[in-house]
This record gives structure tokens, C-alpha cells and sequence, in this order.
């Protein structure tokens, strides 16, 4: 036995003994990390076990630090399983930590989580042509970009979603799409995201036969992004400024692209079999992007507080491992940038880990959005039913929900994502119960007991008089309200919910916060080890066998 081994095999002596003061439990973890990383053939099914008790101590996970010590010895754990040549102890830290994602609470899961999202995983994203001066893009003509010959000559109406003008080709029934800005920031977007189409349409290999659910460039030889001119006798449909005074891009979409999954049609909502095949069929794809490096960082625009997000660093933003209040949260969920046919705004994605959000957060901001989402399906059968009723009790829809279609709907989309991320089927017997899960949404989503906003006089102030009142008319003040209140005086209340949880406090819902912080988790150690073991075989791990080194 080496020095180095005989030091760690007393320092896992003092460790295995009476629980310690916790301050020198602490250090004793951080040298048995520096020990192990030193001798990591050293590192045994005792190890293992040694980690796993003092990461679910209970005096230890009490401690206002708990969730420094916890990630200190979390990442001992991930260090068993990256440099650890014993591939049965390497097993062993892998389910150790998992089952610590899924299983404990606090600050246990959250290092947990963080310590498997934090694998190294090679990936080397495409990247884009620098941005275009929007001022030097060609003005160009409806048969430049391809869609005269397409349309005809006079052409069948053109229809309108947001920012986007289209028509339905006849005979594919792909819609023949512009999409404009007005302004450079957002011409700069539209050139982003023609871009992200041209090179998904051109690697198939990134989707694995997904890419006919997204749109691609109208002509792959054409311009990029211009100004439009020459739009015939429909061009006042464009807007007063179409004389080449908005910036456009043209591409094709697929026939449901304007369709949200979660939205009414023609008065009545999708049905449920419709609802959860977009879902799937989204998280395959957003599991498929995310294993080369390429996320979507909005499927839905979540903040933790909007009023406050221009003077924010984080610039309101939600983060969710943070666990704090979710703004609006059905609101967030109006219009998703996923439809029937599958992901929309690819303005949105960009290379793994831009702006320092590392990918287990962006992962796990995809699993947040597709299960609010779902609760939104259950909320839309009526949008009038929103906020408190007249005697001030809030408006309660928990009978719309079902619970077993929502359990399906948070496996499917586990499921989905993983196996298009990882490469590997998904496991089946993973010890996460999600009827709980589910249960708490139904009584979050389906009670609106958080309605409140708060405008503090700081933000009051950063506003001229006219966006004071233009901001609470917005917000459900009429007119007479809104002049008779005066700007900078005192905090207003606003009823602008429903949002999860109550006003700079923490979510309402911390049970979605630990199942996307653990499927993120899942998702990306399946990776790790898919990659790792270089095989197409799916893995070995069973949650619910029990340890044979115990």
C-alpha cells in the first residue's frame, strides 16, 4: 500500500466515525476530494458508501452551509466516476448520485444534480456568419426570394401571425412564409435565424430525420436577409413601410407551424393524442440540438420579474435553480416557440453555454417549459377564468385537469428528450413519483392564489409620466385609475397574475424545480456514459436493484 493509500484509508476512517464537528467535516471532504484525485485507483465500494452517508446526514444538511458542504462532496462523487479505473466503482457513484437527484431534497439534490450536469461533455456547435450591417442587405422583390413563381402572379391572401406573413402552398401545403423587422436589433435576429434554418436543412444528420418539422429557407441561393419591395396589390397587407422599409426573411414551414399546441382551434383546444405528440415531438428534437451543442434558450419567456428587468443584471430572467417566484407563469405560455409541427424562433438558438449558463440549467429550462406548458393545455379551455372571482376568492379550476393524462404527458417528454439526447432508451424504473409531482401542479395551476405584483418606487421612477400610466392601464387600471395615481409616491399592487409563488418570494412549486433540476441530471450523465463507453447498447443501470458491494 502507498502513502497516498494509507492516508485516504485514514482519513475514510476519521470520516466513517462519530459524525465530527461539521466545519471539520468540511475540510476533511475537501482533502479526501484532493486525495482521490491524486490516487484514484485507491478509490473503493467504501468510498462510495462514505460519500453517500455524510451527503444525506441529517445534522449536516441542517446547517445554514449545507449546500456548500453538499457540493463539496457531490463532486468527490463525480470525481469517483470520471477517474476511478474500477469500472464497478465507477458504476456505483454514478447510481449513487442519481438516485440522490431524484430521492433527497434541499440542498442534498441540488449539488446532486449540479455535480452530474457538470460532466464534461465534448461538443463542438456549429457556428454562424457574422451579423449582416442591416443598412447594406439588398431590397429585393417577392420573385428574388422565390415566392412569385410559387404564388402566382396574383396569389391567394396572404395571413398574419405576429410578425409573419404567409400563404399555403398548393399541393404540399408547406406555408410560404415572410417574416419582418422593423427595426436593426430585430433585422439582425431575423438574419440568425434564417441562418440556424440553412444549416439545420443542410445537416440532416443533427435531427435524425426530425428536420421536416422545421422550416428551411425559401431559396437556399437567395438572399439571407433583405428588404422587400414590390409586393404587388397585396402589399398593403405589409404595412405602410413594405416600399423596402422592412427588413424580411422567406422560408417554408411546415402546415402546422402557426399552430400552438396549447391554444384553441376554431374554438376548440387540441385533442389530448394532438397535444402530446407536439410535445414529443418537440423534446426530440431539443434533445436532439442539445447533443451537438445547439439550444434553445426560449421555448417559453419565463421571468422571475418583469417590472424590475431593466435594472436587473440578470435582467429578470428566471434561473431556476435558484427557486425563486415565476412571473406570470401562464401568461409565459401564451404563445410557445413550439407548435404542432415542432420548434419555432430558431432566432433563439445559439452554441451550448453561451452567456455562462451552463447546459444542465439550459436543459432543465427545457423540461420547465414543456411542463408548464402542459398545465396552460388544461388552463386554456377557458381564458376568461383567470385571477379571483367578484367576492375576491381566487378562481379555482382543478376539476379541468387530469391527473393521469399529465402524468403521461411528464414521462412522454422524459422520455423523448433523453433518448434523443443520450442516444440511449430511457429507463423505465426511474424512482421519481410522479403522481405527486402532477397532484402539486393541479393544486399550483389550478388555483390562482398569486396574483400579486409589486411596483416599487425605484421603478416608478425610471419612468416618464406617460409610461407610468401606459404601464398600469396595461396592467388592469382604467384610465381614471391610472391619472389619479402619482408616480414615485408610494409601492402600487397590481393583480397581474397568476404567478407561482408570492411577490420576491420563492416558487410556489419547488417539486417541478427538483424534476427538472434531476431529469437535466439524467440527461446529461446518460451522455456522458453513452459516450464514454463508446457502445450503442443501452446502459446497465437499474434504480431499484439493490448494491451488491453492500
Amino acid at each position: 500500500m502507498t502513502p497516498k493509500h494509507r492516508e485516504l484509508e485514514q482519513l475514510k476512517r476519521e470520516l466513517s466515525g462519530p459524525p465530527t464537528d461539521f466545519s471539520a467535516a468540511f475540510l476533511k471532504v475537501q482533502e479526501l476530494r484532493r486525495l482521490i484525485d491524486e490516487a484514484p485507483d485507491a478509490v473503493d465500494h467504501g468510498t462510495v458508501r462514505l460519500l453517500h452517508r455524510l451527503l444525506t446526514h441529517e445534522p449536516y444538511q441542517a446547517q445554514r452551509q449545507a449546500y456548500f458542504f453538499s457540493r463539496e462532496t457531490a463532486l468527490v462523487l463525480r470525481d469517483v466516476l470520471e477517474k476511478c479505473p474500477r469500472l464497478d466503482v465507477t458504476e456505483h457513484a454514478r447510481r449513487a448520485l442519481e438516485r440522490l437527484s431524484m430521492e433527497t431534497q434541499g440542498a442534498c439534490q441540488r449539488a446532486s444534480c449540479e455535480a452530474l450536469g457538470a460532466l464534461p461533455l465534448p461538443v463542438a456547435p456549429p457556428s454562424l456568419p457574422p451579423d449582416p450591417d442591416p443598412i447594406r442587405v439588398p431590397v429585393v422583390s417577392l420573385t428574388h426570394v422565390g415566392l412569385r413563381e410559387r404564388i402566382g402572379a396574383v396569389g391567394p391572401s396572404w395571413n398574419r401571425c405576429g410578425r409573419s406573413f404567409w400563404v399555403r402552398e398548393q399541393g404540399t401545403g408547406r406555408l410560404l412564409t415572410i417574416k419582418t423587422a422593423a427595426d436593426p436589433e430585430g433585422a439582425r435576429a431575423l438574419f440568425r435565424e434564417i441562418q440556424w434554418m440553412r444549416l439545420l436543412s443542410e445537416n440532416a444528420d443533427l435531427l435524425d430525420g426530425d428536420g421536416s418539422s422545421l422550416p428551411r429557407p425559401l431559396r437556399p441561393d437567395g438572399p439571407s436577409l433583405f428588404r422587400l419591395k414590390g409586393a404587388g396589390e397585396k402589399a398593403h397587407v405589409f404595412g405602410s413601410e413594405a416600399e423596402g422599409g422592412l427588413w424580411a426573411v422567406a422560408f417554408s414551414a411546415p402546415p402546422d407551424y402557426f399552430v400552438y399546441p396549447n391554444q384553441p382551434v376554431n374554438g376548440h383546444m387540441p385533442s389530448k393524442a394532438t397535444f402530446l405528440a407536439a410535445l414529443r415531438r418537440s423534446a426530440r428534437v431539443l434533445g436532439r440540438l442539445a447533443s451537438h451543442g445547439i439550444v434553445h434558450t426560449a421555448p417559453i419567456p419565463l421571468f422571475h420579474n418583469r417590472v424590475q428587468r431593466h435594472r436587473r443584471e440578470d435582467g429578470g430572467l428566471y434561473r431556476w435553480p435558484r427557486g425563486g417566484r415565476l412571473d406570470r407563469w401562464l401568461e409565459s405560455c401564451d404563445y410557445p416557440n413550439f407548435g404542432l409541427s415542432g420548434i419555432r424562433d430558431l432566432e433563439h438558438l445559439e452554441p451550448a453555454g453561451t452567456h455562462g449558463v451552463p447546459l444542465h440549467e439550459q436543459i432543465g429550462m427545457h423540461f420547465l417549459s414543456f411542463l408548464l406548458v402542459a398545465g396552460s393545455y388544461f388552463r386554456n379551455r377557458d381564458r376568461r377564468l383567470r385571477g379571483r372571482k367578484e367576492d375576491g376568492t381566487p378562481v379555482d379550476v382543478r376539476e379541468w385537469f387530469d391527473e393521469y393524462f399529465l402524468v403521461k404527458v411528464i414521462e412522454s417528454v422524459f422520455m423523448a428528450y433523453y433518448e434523443a439526447f443520450t442516444g440511449w432508451p430511457a429507463p423505465t424504473d426511474v424512482p421519481w413519483d410522479l403522481g405527486r409531482l402532477a397532484r402539486r401542479m393541479i393544486d399550483e395551476m389550478g388555483v390562482d392564489r398569486h396574483m400579486e405584483e409589486i411596483l416599487r418606487v425605484v421603478d416608478q421612477e425610471n419612468m416618464t409620466d406617460d409610461e407610468f400610466r401606459a404601464f398600469l392601464e396595461q396592467r388592469g387600471k382604467s384610465p381614471e385609475e391610472a391619472s389619479r395615481l402619482s408616480r414615485g409616491k408610494e409601492e402600487i399592487v397590481l393583480l397581474t397574475g397568476p404567478h407561482l409563488g408570492a411577490f420576491n418570494d420563492r416558487i410556489s412549486l419547488p417539486e417541478i424545480i427538483h424534476f427538472v433540476g434531476a431529469a437535466a441530471a439524467l440527461c446529461i450523465s446518460g451522455r456522458y456514459f453513452r459516450l464514454r463507453s463508446r457502445t450503442s447498447a443501452p446502459p446497465c443501470v437499474v434504480f431499484d436493484r439493490p448494491d451488491p458491494s453492500r
